[in-house]
């Protein structure tokens, strides 16, 4: 088990990402880095760089500019990965945050609402 959005969860997240042949397929002309965290708690993100659809690095965000940035309550971070909301659903009423280009966010709206649903797949301690 691991802490939701710590580093080791983070790491466990890209090895789930790159299992997923669809998700890697549908984003091979996709790259990016991605900043996740809890809403309030900013100062403990963490990141992930995807390359032609491939996580090659994750960990804790170093403050650099991401190319997407995507935050929620810890509450709203649990429904996404349990199914209980969808991921469109929550962009839609605001209860996933997000920053970074809307058109490429759209284009790749298939694959989006794959990657967060896969969060439901790393063993995940939610105290935190």
């Amino acid at each position: 088990m691991y802490k939701f959005l710590s580093e080791d969860w983070i790491k466990a997240y890209m090895e789930e990402w790159n299992k997923n042949d669809k998700l890697k397929s549908e984003l091979k002309d996709f790259s990016a880095t991605i900043k996740y965290y809890i809403e309030g708690r900013e100062d403990d993100a963490v990141e992930l760089i995807v390359e032609n659809g491939i996580a090659n690095s994750a960990g804790k965000a170093n403050g650099q500019a991401y190319d997407f940035e995507m935050w929620a309550s810890l509450e709203n971070w649990k429904k996404l990965a349990t199914g209980e909301m969808g991921p469109k659903a929550a962009m839609l009423t605001k209860r996933l945050k997000f920053k970074g280009s809307m058109i490429t966010a759209m284009k790749y709206m298939g694959p989006f609402e794959e990657s967060l649903r896969m969060m439901g797949r790393v063993p995940t301690d939610w105290n935190v």
